[in-house]
């Protein structure tokens, strides 16, 4: 469930990114957008994604050839919706290197390496938690130690998908990475290191939702600068990863409740969407990046609503038409 939201929390941020007016961007609604997007979308994928690496406990090897099919699908995603631009039929504002447009590293890109990362830690360490509790600060602290390297190495095309504050560095690995690594400490508390008392005490509870709180309240402000600074956002620190962890524990719980109490075609609906999140952001892409070439920057606010509308309904559908075709497939192989 908590992944739909993830997905229509992405929907609005790049339909405002690409499509929105510059004064809409500048304003009010391009900042809450910003925020919206910038602290849901990618911590809830990359925490969801440690969270059941964990549950699932997949071999070594099936880990691996998972990441490196993400890897390849990311780059076909780069191609893909960037096709019209690489044909030379771009918006000259839009219009950008096709080494940046190529090696962009996508979010897909970053779920590859992480997969193939986690699985080299867990083979290495055994899954002791406390170490990947020490990585994660580790990751977040390195880019105060490591210097720039994206100005000793300005050309580099593989460096942008580990780290660096390049220009398609969107979702390098430094500190990305750390998300993964809440998320798999995640499930191993909850099941492993957490004893059923404690588990079952309201005194707990309050405790850490009073805690929570309070990390989410001092770090809000900071929080929301940063969502709204690309630059800050793709290459944050500790601060920032406190906010979202936090951020995104509270959404958690208030989608639980919601859902709780309201059982209908919505609810139902973005459950749906987190069930089919890969194909729904491969479509969605797609669909948006060559789109953008034509409608650049050119929308109002009613537009934006009626992009908004359709692309959940155009994509849903194609997304609906995929598992039809990728079903047969399925049962074929089996």
């Amino acid at each position: 469930m908590i992944k739909g939201v993830a997905i229509i929390a992405m929907v609005q941020v790049f339909l405002l990114e690409f499509f929105a007016r510059q004064p809409i961007m500048d304003g009010l609604t391009g900042k809450i957008s910003m925020f919206i997007g910038g602290s849901t979308t990618a911590p809830i994928f990359l925490s969801v994604m440690g969270y059941y690496i964990a549950y699932k406990r997949k071999p070594f090897w099936k880990n691996i050839l998972r990441g490196i099919k993400l890897i390849g699908l990311g780059f076909l995603v780069n191609i893909g919706r960037n096709a019209m631009i690489l044909a030379g039929l771009a918006h000259p504002e839009y219009a950008t290197g096709t080494v940046q447009l190529i090696f962009g590293t996508d979010i897909l890109i970053l779920a590859g390496l992480s997969l193939i990362a986690i699985a080299v830690i867990i083979q290495l360490f055994r899954g002791h938690v406390l170490i990947f509790l020490s990585l994660i600060v580790i990751l977040l602290l390195l880019q105060y130690i490591i210097p720039p390297v994206e100005k000793t190495f300005p050309g580099s095309v593989l460096l942008p998908f580990f780290y660096g504050k390049y220009p398609h560095g969107f979702f390098p690995l430094i500190p990305w990475l750390s998300y993964v690594l809440a998320g798999y400490c995640f499930f191993q508390f909850k099941n492993y290191f957490v004893s059923d008392q404690f588990k079952h005490s309201q005194t707990v509870k309050v405790m850490l939702l009073f805690l929570s709180g309070i990390v989410l309240i001092v770090t809000a402000k900071f929080g929301f600068r940063v969502s709204i600074k690309p630059l800050l956002y793709f290459h944050h620190g500790i601060m920032f990863f406190l906010f979202c962890i936090n951020y995104v524990f509270w959404l958690l719980l208030s989608v639980r409740a919601i859902v709780h109490r309201n059982d209908n075609f919505i609810s139902h609906y973005v459950e749906w969407l987190g069930k089919n999140v890969t194909a729904f952001y491969v479509i969605f892409s797609l669909l948006t990046g060559n789109m953008a070439v034509i409608f650049y920057k050119s929308g109002g606010y009613e537009e934006l609503a009626g992009m908004f509308i359709g692309s959940l309904i155009i994509t849903s559908l194609l997304v609906l038409v995929w598992n039809m075709i990728r079903q047969p497939a399925s049962d074929s192989e089996e």
